[in-house]
């Protein structure tokens, strides 16, 4: 019974990459017989890639047998797999030589393109880790890297090629930069005011790249934003949009607090900046209506809270 199991979660490994591409040709020396090689096996997500390594075994034209002894999914999964197997997955078909779970062995025929020399693969490997922990960081608070360091993340993504998610990740760190820059406390926390202060330049940046982007970008960040999706989608770019605004609420709803009441707060000198800047990310400046309403129809209802002297929250 132990065996089947240990079969069942290898053969669920098979397939965990499904709707993954294989990375990309790469230039490399020749492979021989015993070369150790590095199989990626990639994730949009960077830090849930998973990958294999082992010995070749024989060599026919273009085609390279590994035997593969080192197996591990990507961060999250485990071998009983997060996904049904797939023709997609570069383990797809591979000849179960062993089923024990803590030493599986798999044979498998790759063409070139499929492998890496196994050096080069860790270290693409540990890179995509690490532009992915840049990225994650700053999305779980939104302020926990410098600009610089979201910087150096989105080039140290774009230094990785076309490889999955890698440029979506570099466009997300780009806009990372812009949203800790402005808020101008590098890396470290700030005030409500100190942060919606700045934040104008930032929420343009977003209306500029749902204006550049397909209409399914703004509207899967919407989504985000209404609960319909959750925050960690398959579009890094997306998450960090969202986020952006996600920030923007956090902080204007605190900012009555910080400066003692509504009524300061209303009176705030850059308010209505923050509100019209917010409603035309939110909307891609009036072209698009979130949660059945206009730019125009939000303005008003918020402007009538105002002048009634609530607070009201940002949609």
């Amino acid at each position: 019974m132990n065996r089947f199991f240990a079969a069942l979660r290898l053969s669920l490994f098979l397939g965990l990459t499904v709707g993954l591409s294989v990375l990309p040709a790469l230039a490399h020396a020749a492979f021989v017989v015993g070369d150790r090689v590095f199989v990626p096996m990639p994730s949009v997500h960077l830090r849930e890639d998973g990958y294999a390594t082992g010995m070749i075994e024989s060599i026919s034209g273009d085609k390279y047998t590994v035997v593969l002894r080192e197996l591990i999914p990507g961060k999250g999964k485990t071998l009983y797999g997060t996904c049904s197997p797939g023709a997609n997955s570069p383990l797809a078909g591979a000849e179960i030589l062993s089923d024990k779970e803590s030493e599986p062995i798999l044979r498998k025929v790759f063409s070139a393109s499929e492998l890496m020399p196994w050096r080069a693969g860790k270290e693409e490997y540990l890179e995509r880790e690490n532009v992915a922990t840049i990225f994650y960081k700053w999305l779980g608070d939104g302020m926990a890297i410098t600009p610089d360091r979201a910087r150096l993340g989105a080039k140290r993504a774009r230094q990785l090629g076309n490889s999955p998610g890698v440029q979506r990740m570099a466009q997300a760190l780009d806009l990372a930069a812009i949203e800790v820059d402005n808020a101008g406390g590098q890396g470290f926390p700030v005030g409500a005011a100190q942060y919606l202060g700045g934040v104008s330049k930032t929420l343009a940046a977003v209306t500029v790249i749902e204006l550049q982007e397909p209409s399914s970008t703004g509207d899967a960040m919407r989504a985000i934003l209404d609960g319909s999706l959750p925050l960690q989608t398959d579009d890094a770019l997306v998450m960090a949009m969202a986020k952006v605004l996600m920030l923007v609420r956090d902080n204007w709803a605190r900012l009555p607090g910080e400066l003692g009441s509504s009524k300061a707060a209303i009176a705030w000198a850059d308010t209505p900046k923050v509100l019209e800047a917010y409603l035309a990310a939110l909307t891609q400046s009036g072209k698009v209506n979130y949660r059945g309403k206009d730019a125009s129809a939000w303005q008003q209802a918020i402007q009538a809270e105002l002048k009634a002297g609530r607070w009201p929250s940002l949609p």
